[in-house]
C-alpha cells in the first residue's frame, strides 16, 4: 500500500509540475517585471536581490520575486551584499543606493560616468568597491552609513566587473584586455596578452581566476600566466560563477548558458529554451542558482530531481 501511495503521489506531482519536475535551468513563472534585469545576488537561499532597467530593485523572499523599490535612475547595473544590513547598488551616471536592512538610501559616487560593477569583499560589513567608465574605481567605507572615495589606478579603459575572493584578494576587468589585481594595498595591472573586452571576472582563489567577455572568449589564470580556453560559442559572455575548481557556469547573450565540468566548457539547455540575453548570474552552491536577463527573464537552477522551482511554491514545500 505504501508503494502504491508513493507512486500515486509522484504521478500527481509530475502532472502538477509538468516539465518543471526536472533538474537544470528552469524559467521562473510569472516574473514581477517585463523590464531588463541586469544583476542578481543572494544573502542566503531565501533572501535574494536583483536590479535592472529604470531603477527597479527586486527582492526574493518566501519563494517569490517581487518589486521591492523603484530607484529614481535610468539603470541599476550591479548589486552586492555584505550581510542582511549592508547592500549596495550602482548604475548609470554614477548613481548608487545603499541598504541598511530596512530601506534604500542615496549613495551616489563622485562621477557622472556610468558605474557597471560593485563588490563587497567576503566577510566585510564596512568596505566595498565599484568600477565603471574611463577607469573609474571607487572605494566605499563606513558600512551602511558610509560614502565613496575615488581610487586612481592609472587607466581610462572602461571597467566592467569586479570580484573579491577574500578581503585582500580582488580582481577587476574591462575593455582591451584590462585586468587588475588587488592584494590588500593597491591595484596592479596584469598582462593577459589579449585585447579582448572582458565583461566578467571570477576568482576561486588568488591563483585560480577566470575572466570572460566578447566573442565567447574565456581566459584562465593558474598562478603563472593567462591561457585562452576553448568554448563552443561566439556570443558575448556576461557573467560567470563557480561553486568549486571543477564546476562553473557562464551566462551569455542569446539565452546561452555554459557549464564547466573541470575539463571543458559545454553549452547546456534551458527549460524552456530562450533567446533573451542573460546578464546576471549567482550560484548559491552546486545545487542552487539564479540567472536574470532581458525582458524580466529569470531562471532558477535546481539540481534536485523531482523538485519544482520556487515559483511553484506549494509543490516545493511539499517535497521538502
Amino acid at each position: 500500500m505504501k508503494r502504491v501511495c508513493m507512486v500515486f503521489l509522484a504521478a500527481v506531482l509530475a502532472a502538477a509540475c509538468g516539465s518543471y519536475a526536472t533538474t537544470g535551468w528552469i524559467a521562473y513563472k510569472n516574473p514581477p517585471t517585463e523590464k531588463d534585469i541586469y544583476a542578481v545576488t543572494f544573502i542566503n537561499a531565501d533572501d535574494g536581490w536583483a536590479v535592472g532597467y529604470w531603477g527597479e530593485i527586486l527582492r526574493y523572499r518566501d519563494g517569490k520575486w517581487t518589486i521591492n523599490y523603484t530607484w529614481p535612475t535610468q539603470f541599476l547595473q550591479d548589486i552586492s551584499f555584505g550581510g542582511t544590513n549592508f547592500g549596495l547598488a550602482v548604475g548609470y551616471q554614477g548613481n548608487g543606493a545603499v541598504y541598511n536592512g530596512t530601506k534604500w538610501s542615496v549613495a551616489n559616487t563622485t562621477t557622472t560616468h556610468h558605474v557597471y560593477g560593485v563588490a563587497i569583499p567576503p566577510g566585510q560589513s564596512q568596505v566595498a568597491w565599484a568600477v565603471g567608465d574611463r577607469g573609474d574605481v571607487f572605494r566605499w567605507t563606513g558600512g551602511n552609513k558610509g560614502s565613496w572615495s575615488r581610487w586612481e589606478i592609472g587607466t581610462l579603459a572602461t571597467l566592467h566587473d569586479i570580484y573579491f575572493s577574500s578581503q585582500t584578494d580582488g580582481w577587476l576587468c574591462g575593455s582591451n584586455g584590462r585586468i587588475y589585481h588587488f592584494t590588500g594595498d593597491n591595484w596592479s595591472p596584469v598582462n593577459a596578452a589579449t585585447t579582448t573586452t572582458f565583461f566578467t571576472i571570477f576568482a576561486i582563489s588568488e591563483d585560480n581566476v577566470w575572466v570572460a567577455g566578447a566573442g565567447g572568449q574565456i581566459y584562465h589564470y593558474e598562478g603563472v600566466s593567462w591561457v585562452r580556453v576553448s568554448t563552443p560559442i561566439t556570443a558575448n559572455i556576461r557573467e560567470m560563477a563557480f561553486t568549486g575548481p571543477t564546476s562553473g557556469w557562464a551566462v551569455c547573450d542569446g539565452g546561452i548558458v555554459l557549464h564547466y565540468d573541470g575539463v571543458n566548457w559545454k553549452q547546456v539547455n534551458t527549460n524552456p529554451k530562450t533567446t533573451e540575453s542573460f546578464s546576471g548570474l549567482y550560484m548559491l552552491d552546486a545545487q542552487n542558482g539564479w540567472a536574470v536577463g532581458t525582458k524580466g527573464t529569470i531562471y532558477e537552477y535546481r539540481n534536485f530531481p523531482g523538485v519544482a522551482p520556487a515559483s511553484l511554491g506549494k509543490v516545493k514545500a511539499l517535497m521538502r
